[in-house]
C-alpha cells in the first residue's frame, strides 16, 4: 500500500473529534504521514458537522480553502457532513477530486485495519487534541474557549494567588469549553455509544452518525482499567446518547457499565456526555445515589424546551413536569454539575412557549446552559413544518435567553466573590457575563448584549 501524506481537519463536536483521532492513529500506525497544512498533503480528509447550517457553511469554507491551497490533493469528506449533505456540499465546491466516505471505510481502505481494533488500543485523554488544527491549518469558526473566557481565567488565577481561593477551579468545573478538557485534573475519554435511537423531528444525528451502536463492554472496561492503572481517576463516558447503552442486545445496560467502572477504585469519578431525559428518568434513583456518593461529576442532559406543546412537536416524548421534578430533586441533593442545551425558535414557537423555556432555565439553574438557535436540517420533519420562526424573532430570543444564562452564571460565581471590593466584584462579574455571551453571539455583539461595566445590582430583565 502506497504511503501518503495526509492532512486532517474538522469542525465537529467532541464525539466526532474522538473518532477522527481514531482514524489518525490508524493512519499513523500504517506509516502514513500526518502533515500540518494542506499544501503538503497528497490527501485532505475533512470531517464536517451538519447539526446546524452554520457549521455546514463553515465546513464548505474550510474545504474550499484547502482546495485552493492544495489544488492537486485528493479531498475526502467524512463525518456527519458526508452522510447528510454530500450533494449540497459538492454543488457548492469546485470539481476537484472529492469523495464522501464513512470514517471506518477510509481507515479500512488506507490500512486494512478495522476501526474498532484501532479504537480498542487508543487512549484518549486531556492531553490529546480534540480541537481543529492550529495556525498552519484552516480558518474555522468553532473555538472551545474564546478570548473573554481566557481573560476571566487569568483574573481568577490572580485572585487565587492573592487570597488562597480556588475560584479558577470552580469556574472551569462549571463553564462550557473547560469541563471535558481538564488540564488541571487529567481524564480518560471513553466512547461507549455512537449515534442515537431517538427520532427527534429537528435532529439529523441518526443520519449523520449512522445506526446506533454500543461499544463492547469488555473494551470499555479494559480502557477504564488501564486509565486507573495510570492514575487517571476521572473518566468521561462519551456518546451521542449513552443512556440506551446495550439496547438491542442481551448484555449489560448503562447501570451495569457504571457499576463496573466505579468498582475499579474508590477514587474513580465519572462524567457522562450525553444522556437523554428518558433514560435519565429511568435511572434517576441510581444516578442520584452515585452522585450523592460523589461518584458522578457531570451529567450532560438536553431538555431543549420548557413548553409541552413544543416538546410534542419535537417528538421528545417525555413529561416535562415529571422530568423537572426529578431534576430539581437531583440538583438539590447532589453536587453533580448539570449541563444542558436549550433550543430556541423551533417551528411554531410562540412567545409563550419561549417564556416557558426561560422560566424552566431559571428554575432548574443548571450549572452550564447552551442556547441553540433552531436550524432546519435536510430530511427532518421539522424542515417542512409550517410557522417557521422569523429570523429576526429567533435572533432576539437567542439574545434574551443568552442574557438569562449569563446572569445565572454570574449569580453562581458572585456568591464566592463577596470578599472582593464591590467595584472589583462587579467588574469581574460583568466580564463573566460577557464571556458567557461570547459563545452564543458574534464576538462583536457580546459587549452590546452584556456590558462588563453593568452593575450586577442593575439587572437587565431576565427574559
Amino acid at each position: 500500500m502506497k504511503k501518503k501524506k495526509i492532512f486532517l481537519a474538522h469542525n465537529t463536536c467532541l464525539n466526532a473529534a474522538y473518532d477522527l483521532n481514531v482514524l489518525q492513529a490508524g493512519l499513523v500506525q500504517a506509516d502514513h504521514e500526518i502533515v500540518d497544512r494542506p499544501e503538503l498533503a497528497d490527501e485532505i480528509i475533512f470531517s464536517g458537522c451538519s447539526v446546524r447550517e452554520h457549521w455546514v457553511d463553515d465546513a464548505v469554507l474550510q474545504i474550499a480553502e484547502a482546495q485552493s491551497r492544495a489544488p492537486q490533493a485528493k479531498v475526502t469528506i467524512t463525518g456527519c457532513l458526508a452522510n447528510t449533505s454530500a450533494q449540497a456540499v459538492a454543488h457548492r465546491l469546485p470539481s476537484q477530486a472529492m469523495t464522501f466516505r464513512p470514517m471506518k471505510d477510509i481507515l479500512q481502505a488506507n490500512t486494512n485495519v478495522p476501526f474498532a481494533e484501532v479504537d480498542r488500543r487508543l487512549s484518549q485523554n486531556s492531553s490529546v487534541r480534540f480541537e481543529p488544527v492550529g495556525a498552519n491549518g484552516l480558518q474555522n469558526l468553532r473555538r472551545r474557549v474564546g478570548a473573554a473566557k481566557a481573560a476571566v481565567v487569568a483574573e481568577l488565577q490572580e485572585i487565587d494567588r492573592e487570597f488562597g481561593t480556588l475560584l479558577e477551579r470552580q469556574y472551569r468545573k462549571t463553564t462550557k469549553g473547560f469541563v471535558f478538557y481538564d488540564e488541571i485534573d487529567p481524564c480518560e475519554m471513553i466512547t461507549v455509544t455512537r449515534s442515537c435511537l431517538y427520532k427527534c423531528s429537528f435532529c439529523n444525528i441518526p443520519q449523520g452518525r449512522g445506526p446506533f451502536e454500543s461499544v463492547s463492554f469488555t473494551d470499555i472496561l479494559a480502557k477504564a482499567t488501564a486509565a486507573v492503572a495510570l492514575g487517571k481517576h476521572h473518566l468521561v463516558l462519551i456518546g451521542d446518547e449513552v443512556g440506551n447503552y446495550g439496547a438491542g442486545g442481551d448484555g449489560p445496560r448503562l447501570p451495569e457499565v457504571v457499576e463496573a467502572i466505579l468498582a475499579l477504585d474508590p477514587a474513580v469519578t465519572l462524567s457522562i456526555r450525553y444522556i437523554e431525559p428518558k433514560p435519565f428518568l429511568k435511572y434517576a434513583d441510581r444516578l442520584g445515589a452515585w452522585s450523592q456518593a460523589g461518584r458522578i461529576r457531570l451529567l450532560y442532559i438536553s431538555l431543549q424546551s420548557g413548553s409541552p406543546r413544543i416538546l410534542k412537536a419535537m417528538n421528545r416524548g417525555y413529561d416535562i413536569e415529571r422530568l423537572t421534578k426529578a431534576l430539581k430533586t437531583f440538583r438539590a441533593n447532589t453536587a453533580t454539575v448539570l449541563y444542558g442545551n436549550w433550543m430556541v425558535g423551533f417551528p411554531g414557537e410562540e412567545e409563550s412557549d419561549f417564556l416557558a423555556t426561560v422560566a424552566l432555565v431559571k428554575d432548574l439553574a443548571f450549572h452550564i446552559n447552551v442556547a441553540i438557535p433552531f436550524s432546519a436540517r435536510p430530511d427532518t420533519s421539522a424542515e417542512g413544518m409550517p410557522s417557521q420562526v422569523d429570523q429576526v424573532v429567533l435572533d432576539d430570543r437567542v439574545r434574551r435567553l443568552t442574557e438569562v444564562i449569563a446572569w445565572l452564571k454570574s449569580d453562581a460565581m458572585g456568591a464566592a466573590l463577596d470578599f472582593l471590593e464591590p467595584a472589583a466584584r462587579s467588574s469581574l462579574l460583568g466580564r463573566v457575563r460577557s464571556a458567557e455571551a461570547e459563545q452564543y453571539v458574534a464576538e462583536s455583539e457580546a459587549s452590546a448584549v452584556l456590558s462588563p461595566t453593568q452593575s450586577d445590582h442593575q439587572r437587565a430583565p431576565h427574559a
